[in-house]
């Protein structure tokens, strides 16, 4: 379920890429180029990865109905999922 890859990245990046995931079916844009701007950004995320983060956080918003903060939720699921390792 958590794919760490995602975590390293910038917090300021994670939150720009969920607001592009807010946008995409008003931009068309899909995970092919979701996966190109952050190629272009400098963090290469294979397209799959980005897909699975994005299922990860529909899940946590499903979850959290409240607006709370689903990157947040997300990164402190990943810290706490290293400590069980």
């Amino acid at each position: 379920m958590i794919f760490p890859k995602m975590a390293k990245l910038p917090r300021d990046v994670l939150d720009e890429l969920v607001e592009r995931f807010k946008k995409s079916h008003l931009e068309s844009w899909t995970f092919d180029d979701h996966t190109a701007w952050l190629r272009q950004k400098g963090h290469p995320i294979p397209r799959a990865i980005i897909h699975k983060f994005c299922q990860d956080l529909r899940k946590i918003k499903f979850e959290n109905p409240d607006g709370a903060d689903i990157v947040g939720i997300y990164l402190q699921r990943v810290a706490e999922s290293k400590k069980l390792l």
